[in-house]
């Protein structure tokens, strides 16, 4: 008999990666993705990983500003931010990603506002959110590392045109760290990712993970682990398929020297 058995041992905290929607990409979508902040407040931000020309990312709280990170941050209040965008696609999906540091984001508070073709508003609040990731951070301050993945369901409002995402932190000290946009003509539901994931096609493997840990393997929890070899960034390997039992772990990726 053939068996994979995968589980999962955090160590030490490591920040998460973004999801790749499976629909990104596709005829009738857009992606829009800020990495690293030019401004802190009151003046436009504009994709710096995905481009998309009409998009822009503002701060509207006068207290913040850049770390040397390039991320957006302010420990007075909770910072307030404000995507624009304009889109030619009649829009029935929407998914949201934001990455945060420190504090969390107030996601009761995410609203989506569109105006139609006669000035009328509709502010509408998502289908459904989740945190695709969080980990306790180290260092003098602590705090989480989150990445919340937000999704609204259009199907029966789609619209196109101007619209305004507004969202802010819940409290103050949180960083803005990354934020991702996806736009499609179709919904498809995001799921929640799981960190540590096996599929098996055939005789082979394919093993993928979250964030920056270290795979490892086993062929008895006897002898200990040893690393799977990957280039570094990379979260996915294929393996041939064994006939013995395998186990997989992820642990803390080795600290930089």
């Amino acid at each position: 008999m053939k068996k994979l058995i995968c589980f999962l041992t955090l160590s030490a905290p490591v920040f998460g990666q973004l999801i790749t929607p499976s629909w990104r990409g596709d005829e009738g979508t857009s992606h829009a993705e800020w990495d690293v902040f030019t401004e802190a407040k009151l003046a436009p931000n504009f994709p710096d990983v995905a481009v998309d020309e009409d998009a822009t990312l503002t701060c509207r709280t006068s207290s913040a500003f850049l770390t040397s990170g390039r991320n957006i941050y302010s420990f007075q209040a909770p910072i307030s931010m404000q995507l624009d965008d304009t889109t030619g696609l009649l829009v029935r999906n929407i998914f949201l990603q934001i990455g945060s540091l420190g504090s969390e984001v107030d996601t009761a508070g995410i609203q989506l506002i569109v105006e139609d073709d006669i000035g009328d508003i509709s502010v509408i609040s998502p289908t459904q959110y989740f945190v695709g990731s969080q980990e306790e951070l180290t260092g003098e301050f602590g705090g989480l590392g989150t990445i919340y993945g937000i999704q609204w369901d259009l199907r029966e409002r789609p619209f196109t045109g101007k619209y305004t995402i507004l969202f802010e932190a819940a409290s103050s000290s949180m960083s803005l760290d990354r934020v991702s946009l996806d736009l499609s003509e179709n919904y498809l539901e995001v799921t929640k990712p799981r960190p540590l994931s096996i599929q098996i096609t055939g005789e082979e493997v394919t093993v993928s993970w979250l964030g920056g840990r270290r795979l490892q393997s086993s062929q008895s929890l006897v002898d200990g682990w040893v690393d799977v070899l990957v280039d570094e960034g990379v979260n996915q390997i294929i393996l041939p398929l064994q006939k013995s039992t395998t186990f997989f772990r992820l642990i803390a990726a080795k600290p930089a020297e």
